[in-house]
């Protein structure tokens, strides 16, 4: 791999960061390896996997960057990662996804054809366990300065974690990642935007697979998820506090916050749904969410904050999934994702 960089030909660091997925793990290296775009290298970081990750890992010997530490979790490994790299540009991958072969090409031309973009979003393509297609997700991304609607509303429309990339720039001023929160995408959504105008490329550029039970993804946790939104709320206002702005985010203001404390309490009321109505339709307009997204979560949030046991059953299964229920008396089976940010 050649390490030598111009302007049109950066290098670019993938960090890949890995922990009992190795019957994962050689897709995603694998995907990386054939990319069109030659000039990158790769850093594989296991974070203390009992599984067969290391031999699968070092089988690749020199075509790669191997790095094995103790359990410390995925911003850990990530921190790790990024120290090793020499990029100028950084895509993160999680070890149970896998990339398009011209992923790296598409955004490497996009941050050249952009100079003021930090921060690249795109879409993604739903896989199973299998890697069965399951659907493609939606790829709306806001664009330019989003520090206004991270102030206002707590969110924007941005990616997970393996359809993020970053100029080497910025991610010098906001990292090493923090031990809270534990969603390396949580936290560097909400920072590095007050640092550069965001950009996106409006189509699927990687395969993120869907698998197993957990509480990040499809989940009633509420300490989880009521936790994450405050760690969200606290990444803005220090990102804020740094750079000199003196206007905070109300968690007040953040709805899925309060739909959540709705469900922890058990004590809904119309006054608060129609809050949370007004409130969505406002949100939804400011940050350009479609139709659908948007009645989406007024459905959900309604439903939350009327309805708090529906809620929660709505929260674990999504619209699909409790429609289905609802009308069969079937509970699915739920999947969800290690390293997934629950996302709205």
């Amino acid at each position: 791999m050649n390490t030598d960089s111009t302007n049109q030909n950066p290098l670019v660091s993938v960090i890949i960061d890995n922990y009992n997925y190795g019957r994962f793990i050689q897709k995603a290296i694998d995907s990386v390896l054939h990319q069109t775009y030659r000039n990158f290298e790769l850093i594989v970081v296991d974070d203390g996997s009992t599984d067969n990750s290391r031999e699968i890992i070092e089988s690749y010997q020199d075509k790669l960057i191997a790095i094995f530490q103790e359990n410390a979790g995925q911003n850990a490994a990530f921190n790790t990662g990024f120290a090793r790299s020499k990029g100028e540009i950084i895509c993160f991958l999680d070890s149970d996804d896998y990339y398009y072969k011209d992923k790296l090409a598409k955004v490497v031309a996009a941050f050249n054809q952009n100079p003021n973009w930090v921060q690249i979003s795109h879409g993604r393509t739903t896989v199973d366990a299998e890697g069965g297609i399951i659907g493609r997700d939606p790829i709306y991304f806001n664009q330019g300065d989003v520090k206004p609607l991270l102030l206002q509303w707590g969110r924007y429309a941005w990616a997970v974690t393996s359809a993020l990339s970053y100029r080497r720039s910025v991610l010098k001023k906001v990292l090493p990642f923090p031990k809270q929160p534990t969603a390396g995408d949580t936290y560097l959504t909400a920072t590095v935007p007050f640092y550069g105008q965001i950009g996106k490329i409006n189509e699927p550029l990687m395969y993120y697979r869907k698998h197993g039970n957990n509480v990040q993804a499809n989940s009633n946790n509420l300490t989880y998820l009521i936790k994450q939104r405050e760690d969200t709320a606290n990444c803005i206002n220090n990102a804020a506090s740094n750079i000199g702005i003196n206007q905070r985010f109300d968690l007040k203001r953040d709805i899925d916050y309060r739909s959540f404390k709705i469900l922890q309490s058990n004590r809904g009321s119309l006054t608060q749904t129609l809050q949370i109505i007004w409130m969505t339709l406002q949100e939804g307009i400011a940050i350009g969410h479609s139709f659908k997204d948007t009645s989406e979560r007024l459905v959900r949030r309604s439903i939350c904050a009327l309805f708090p046991h529906e809620g929660k059953v709505y929260i674990s299964l999504g619209l699909r999934r409790y429609l289905r229920f609802k009308l069969t008396g079937i509970k699915p089976q739920l999947t969800g994702k290690k390293s997934d940010n629950f996302q709205f």
